[in-house]
């Protein structure tokens, strides 16, 4: 308890409203109260520097002494496996802070801010064999009934503020219709509330108790409790499993920035100074290459650095925004016809739109930019390719993703012509993107739940990935140590 001395002042005002600083200098030292100081105490809490710290003593929820043998399997899994907590703390850096101040407004147990932990690992592109989506693992039929909004240009099942805000609502909901069972409502959240009271329903016929402990319920949520709570226990005492429990940071990694309406992601990066993959890495719900012109309207940007994007933002003329449009290719169009109409080249196009080839279907949609920000924001990029021995127009435009058609234009070539050894060759890119460093729009990370009868090199087999990488990815020593239930993290 802290004990803290205030000084009460005491002005004399003579008919005025306010005091400038100078009449505060000048004020005479007998205006000054002669009175004892009073004596306040004060509930002075020290705010934990690290995140764990903060979790650690909020945590409620426990594995009852009867049930400590059962769960032995999930805590060996962690017992003294180091490299396996050190990719707990890193897959909760960006995340786990929201999820824990959401929690703590809404008046939940921290432990509900743990579940993306076993849901996903944190990971925003992470999806199950079943469809589940996001690091709350939301079906679509789910994420829908909880309104998260999902179109062409956005998904909110990987929006983590959307997909938060609707995770802990939905938990809120099943721990009522529980009667108030938090681990009834995060099994309910894994398998659907009409398995769990089936379950229930089974065990009241046949006068067995109805705690989640002794329900009958598919693997994957029997063990789907248990990790969360052998997590909880690693975080109260992680010297127990013989384990240093890497530090995070109990500060917000990012920050809500509100935006005017549909912005170009590549854009957004270069206003906020970052590389285009933390933009994405941030942002996960936009799946293509803008923010959805119906909204939400914001962007996540790491901390530190919305206040130049705010400003550079500001600077910005309506005109000088990139945006986007949906095309409907239509009988007759090809792609040279609608970069022409669009005023860009044809490699840019085929680039934005993932295309290899040049062949259009009609009636599918494509990505175009438009107005005069495109031209006036992306600058072309030139390269200067010396012709090798061998080398033609094609195996050139190969090389660089771009058209024949584009090449000869850049070089005022005779297509007829053959090029000469060590001749240059100017190539142009407005729209540069480095697809290696850039997370992928589509499906990155595969969650495989074990099936009785699988195997490591079964499982391996199916994916057409090694069992190695498997043990890798999942932290396997012992290649028969995989049960029924748990899942699996597949890179496809």
């Amino acid at each position: 308890m802290y004990k803290i001395y205030i000084f009460i002042f005491l002005f004399l005002f003579n008919g005025c409203s306010a005091i400038t600083s100078k009449e505060i200098l000048s004020i005479d030292s007998q205006s000054i109260t002669t009175e004892e100081p009073e004596e306040i105490e004060s509930n002075f809490v020290e705010v934990p520097f690290d995140i764990w710290e903060r979790i650690r003593v909020e945590l409620t929820l426990t594995i009852p002494e009867d049930q400590i043998a059962a769960t032995s399997l999930y805590r060996e899994r962690l017992y003294k496996n180091q490299s396996a907590v050190n990719r707990i703390s890193k897959s909760g850096q960006r995340y786990l802070h929201h999820t824990l101040s959401r929690a703590e407004a809404l008046g939940l147990p921290v432990e509900l801010a743990l579940l993306p932990f076993v849901e996903s690992e944190f990971d925003p592109y992470a999806k199950s064999v079943d469809g589940a989506t996001g690091i709350w693992q939301f079906m679509p039929a789910t994420g829908k009934e909880w309104g998260l909004k999902t179109n062409w240009w956005y998904d909110g099942k990987k929006d983590v503020l959307a997909s938060t805000e609707a995770a802990l609502q939905f938990l809120t909901y099943l721990n009522k219709k529980f009667d108030g069972d938090w681990l009834l409502a995060m099994a309910a959240y894994n398998t659907g509330p009409t398995r769990v009271n089936r379950a229930i329903r089974k065990n009241k016929r046949q006068d067995k108790p109805t705690r989640f402990w002794d329900l009958d319920l598919p693997k994957e949520t029997t063990a789907y409790v248990p990790k969360l709570l052998v997590l909880c226990e690693l975080i109260k005492d992680p010297n127990s499993f013989g384990v240093n429990l890497p530090s995070i940071a109990n500060r917000p990694y990012f920050q809500r920035v509100k935006i005017p309406g549909q912005l170009d992601l590549m854009q957004a990066a270069d206003l906020a100074g970052l590389k285009p993959e933390t933009i994405y890495e941030l942002n996960p719900g936009f799946n293509q290459w803008a923010t959805d012109p119906s909204g939400p309207h914001y962007l996540l940007l790491p901390i530190g650095v919305s206040d130049r994007f705010i400003t550079q933002l500001e600077s910005l003329d309506q005109k000088d925004l990139v945006r986007w449009d949906r095309y409907k290719i239509r009988r007759g169009d090809n792609l040279y016809r609608i970069a022409s109409r669009y005023k860009i080249e044809v490699a840019v196009l085929k680039e934005i739109n993932g295309m290899d080839s040049d062949l259009i279907i009609a009636g599918k949609e494509i990505m175009v930019p438009r107005g005069a920000a495109w031209a006036n924001n992306q600058e072309p990029r030139e390269r200067v390719y010396k012709v090798l021995k061998g080398d033609t127009l094609w195996n050139i435009s190969k090389k660089f993703k771009v058209s024949i058609e584009d090449v000869v234009l850049w070089n005022e070539l005779n297509i007829a012509t053959p090029l000469q050894i060590d001749q240059e060759v100017k190539i142009f890119s407005r729209y540069e993107r480095i697809r290696q460093d850039v997370p992928s729009r589509e499906l990155r990370t595969m969650l495989y739940p074990v099936k009785s009868g699988d195997t490591i090199s079964r499982i391996a087999s199916k994916f057409d990935i090694s069992s190695a990488q498997i043990q890798e990815w999942n932290e396997i020593e012992d290649v028969s140590k995989i049960f029924p239930g748990q899942v699996l993290k597949l890179f496809l």
